[in-house]
């Protein structure tokens, strides 16, 4: 199985957020899009604190090839001057959000897949939840490239990418998919 989960220290570090106040959250404009997908990394400011949600390619050995790579989150403590755009020249978008994170949920695909009469099955991240009573906002990785959508309201797993979508279009991929919502 590829298992490309967060670690347990990302998940603790996530975890240990719940019940502060989430001051602003910041990302890199992508003018090509609509405002709400945005190049792969959230940086969010709470007092004294700043936490790097990045979505970077990361190696993907799916059929046990040594080259692929596809996106996968990562969560860092990251200093202010750490804080910067991934891109160059631009100036990043401030959010103001003022509000207590209640909890925190990632969305988890896990998928069976059948090609060329190979068999792999994976586990990842789709998407990261928070939860600011009943009002959310999810960050919710593309499956190729590093971008973020930030889908806000109420209920967004529901306005989440089904899980193995990405395996639709391909007609000579055969897959089977499962979504598992974990809580923190």
């Amino acid at each position: 199985m590829i298992d490309i989960c967060l670690k347990n220290e990302e998940k603790n570090l996530l975890k240990s957020l719940i019940g502060k106040k989430l001051i602003k959250y910041r990302h890199d404009p992508l003018d090509k899009f609509d405002g709400e997908i945005v190049y792969g990394r959230v940086e969010l400011f709470f007092d004294n604190l700043i936490i790097l949600i990045d979505y970077d390619y990361a190696p993907y050995p799916l059929f046990g090839s040594l080259d692929d790579e596809r996106p996968a989150f990562s969560v860092k403590k990251i200093s202010s001057e750490e804080a910067v755009s991934a891109l160059k020249d631009v100036s990043q978008i401030n959010v103001v959000c003022e509000k207590i994170i209640s909890g925190i949920v990632l969305v988890e695909d896990y998928i069976e897949i059948e090609w060329d009469r190979k068999k792999d099955n994976t586990r990842y991240i789709k998407a990261i939840i928070f939860k600011f009573g009943e009002e959310e906002m999810a960050l919710q990785g593309d499956y190729m490239i590093p971008l973020l959508d930030i889908i806000k309201g109420e209920n967004v797993v529901s306005r989440l990418l089904n899980p193995g979508d990405e395996f639709k279009e391909d007609l000579e991929t055969k897959y089977s998919a499962d979504r598992f919502l974990v809580e923190l």
